[in-house]
């Protein structure tokens, strides 16, 4: 084998790498996509609703878990207290 062919051998096996890893990463954005509709209208820790607004689309954070199809969403006062425990702070 020759310099030219190896080198061949491994383009195509890179490509082949990449390929996989964007087909993976397709179909688990299309896993996600599927569980849209199961999105709380509440936070889903203080059950304030859900503002259809484009701050609060940019503000609210949406937590997926596929293996148990779970979807949870919650308001900024909720990341906040939820930030201070793991920092270790008293929360009242």
């Amino acid at each position: 084998m020759d310099k030219k062919h190896a080198k061949q051998i491994k383009r195509d096996k890179k490509k082949k790498k990449e390929k996989d890893q964007a087909q993976e990463t397709q179909q688990r954005l299309k896993k996600q996509m599927g569980m849209f509709d199961r999105l709380p209208q509440a936070c889903s820790a203080c059950k304030k609703g859900f503002p259809k607004t484009r701050e609060a689309h940019m503000a609210w954070q949406v937590t997926v878990r596929t293996e148990e199809q779970l979807v949870r969403l919650f308001c900024p006062d909720c990341q906040e207290k939820a930030k201070e425990l793991v920092e270790g702070k008293n929360v009242s």
